[in-house]
């Protein structure tokens, strides 16, 4: 989980998460796990957004439960977005 998470914070900000940023995000993830392992059809609708079909074998828990962790992350103040 720390690889996982560290990798999409560089992806997203091009720098390391500091380890105050790096307990956020692990908190959020797990908050949002448990939400959705115990909400699966808040969690089926999470991940149903999109054009692309929803790969059968990843937990949908856990999909969703990233998603919202890379939503945040690239809702970041220093998150360079372009239009």
């Amino acid at each position: 989980m720390d690889a996982r998470l560290t990798w999409a914070f560089r992806t997203a900000v091009t720098r390391e998460p500091s380890p105050v940023e790096r307990a956020a995000l692990k908190k959020q993830l797990s908050t949002l796990l448990d939400r959705y392992k115990k909400d699966k059809k808040s969690a089926e609708a999470v991940v149903r957004v999109g054009q692309s079909p929803r790969p059968e074998n990843l937990d949908v828990s856990e999909q969703a439960a990233w998603t919202g962790v890379c939503n945040v992350l690239l809702n970041l103040d220093e998150t360079l977005t372009r239009e």
